[in-house]
């Protein structure tokens, strides 16, 4: 590695995509993280916040630890510090949602725009020159490591460019959520209303956590409705639009739905390239034509794989002191994509891994019997192909014998819906696609 900043980085990609480290806790635990430094043995990370500390330490140790073993080849002992920021610096923590500058890099100007994001690319360049005046609130939505959050720190650098006195507020659902209960403890809630009521915009990740978290969702109703009242701008991504979001209140619907949805796709073939160049260039690193064709080619979920790529293959040069070679491609994207197999050999390893998981035969599952622990697994097995393979919903009511497409947009919805209300039964689904993206 050429940097601590490159390590870290390296070891940050390695946990979101392979152990189960959602973008809502990257952006909650991972990001008050920084590496301090690294004598070949021994890693010293700095945390920023006194409060989250013991909890990061308690929480993620084992992960950080599994993260650095399988970038650098070898087991590192991790050795965590509380170093308080100095005057001047930016604080990133769930109190405060002021930009870090780690986020700095974030900006319109490394956006690779292609027909699968420039809609929502050229509203959210809209927003950031003129706030509060053209979409209101400006609603962003997409799988996970497509591209909201860039667009959404994007906003913010922008608007703090523009205008460095502008008191904004990024932040994630999550985050808001701590906020709140951490007022609602101390008795100050007025601060509350104080912080997030009088911003001049208001930048939220992943609203759709908001969702059954009663008291959280009456607060941000009546935050909503202060900031757009006096022409505030907002900004809201989630994983999806607002009517799919099914457990969420009406009202919150409605008003998410006043401004401009944007959604964004999958990046086709040239943007996947354009990507992986881009981002190769950021790196200093010199990818040939055949290395770069082979990352797009096999890598097309989403833009996070991409990226991660280019910083395994890096890592993977520096280790080893070899240039990129398509061999070291190979070995970068072993761990972010199971491409290489068939769409029904994947398929059929999302039934067995759901047959063991919930104690059914996959020949159950497989059926036309309705007893609601098969249907259950079921309609379990139908979101997880639709997330892993991408297979429009009529192929994977095909694949299940010939049920009609709204039969699945039904199972998918109901699966989504129960994954937002039960934190257990969401791990499980996690688990399952896990396991099936591993072996």
């Amino acid at each position: 590695m050429e940097s601590l900043n490159d390590m870290w980085k390296a070891v940050c990609a390695y946990a979101r995509e392979n152990l189960n480290v959602s973008d809502s806790a990257f952006r909650l635990w991972f990001e008050p993280i920084s590496l301090k430094s690294f004598d070949g043995q021994k890693a010293i990370l700095s945390v920023s916040n006194e409060f989250l500390f013991p909890l990061i330490v308690n929480r993620y140790t084992e992960t950080i630890n599994t993260a650095f073993k399988e970038v650098l080849g070898f087991e590192v002992e991790i050795e965590f510090i509380y170093e308080q920021l100095k005057d001047g610096e930016f604080e990133q923590n769930s109190e405060n949602s002021q930009v870090s500058e780690r986020t700095l890099g974030d900006n319109f100007e490394n956006f690779v725009v292609g027909k699968s994001n420039n809609y929502a690319y050229a509203a959210a360049k809209k927003v950031a020159e003129d706030p509060g005046k053209s979409y209101n609130p400006l609603y962003i939505y997409g799988k996970s490591g497509l591209g909201k959050t860039h667009l959404l720190k994007a906003i913010e650098n922008e608007m703090k460019k523009r205008n460095p006195g502008s008191y904004i507020i990024y932040t994630t659902s999550e985050n808001f959520t701590n906020d709140l209960i951490y007022h609602i403890r101390n008795k100050t809630t007025y601060e509350f209303h104080e912080k997030y009521r009088t911003a001049d915009a208001l930048l939220m990740d992943d609203i759709q956590f908001i969702a059954k978290k009663e008291q959280t969702e009456e607060e941000f109703f009546h935050t909503f409705n202060a900031l757009t009242e006096y022409g505030r701008q907002i900004v809201l991504t989630s994983d999806r639009p607002p009517n799919e979001i099914q457990i969420l209140q009406e009202r919150l619907k409605t008003r998410f739905e006043w401004g401009l949805m944007a959604d964004i796709q999958p990046p086709d073939f040239e943007t996947r390239m354009a990507i992986i160049k881009n981002k190769a260039e950021q790196f200093e690193l010199e990818l040939d034509n055949e290395i770069i064709e082979f990352f797009a080619s096999e890598l097309k979920n989403n833009v996070r794989q991409l990226e991660s790529a280019v910083i395994k293959i890096k890592s993977l040069c520096s280790l080893v002191n070899a240039s990129p070679s398509l061999e070291l491609a190979k070995k970068a994207i072993k761990e972010l994509t199971n491409n290489s197999q068939p769409v029904t050999v994947i398929n059929s390893k999302i039934i067995d891994n759901i047959a063991n998981t919930f104690g059914i035969s996959a020949e159950n599952i497989m059926s036309e019997k309705r007893d609601k622990n098969i249907k259950d697994a079921r309609q379990v097995a139908m979101y997880i192909m639709r997330e892993i393979t991408g297979l429009s919903l009529v192929e994977i009511g095909n694949y299940f014998g010939g049920k009609q497409h709204s039969t699945v947009k039904h199972s998918i919805d109901m699966t989504r819906k129960k994954m937002d209300e039960d934190f257990l039964f969401r791990k499980t689904v996690e688990d399952i696609i896990k396991n099936v993206q591993e072996y």
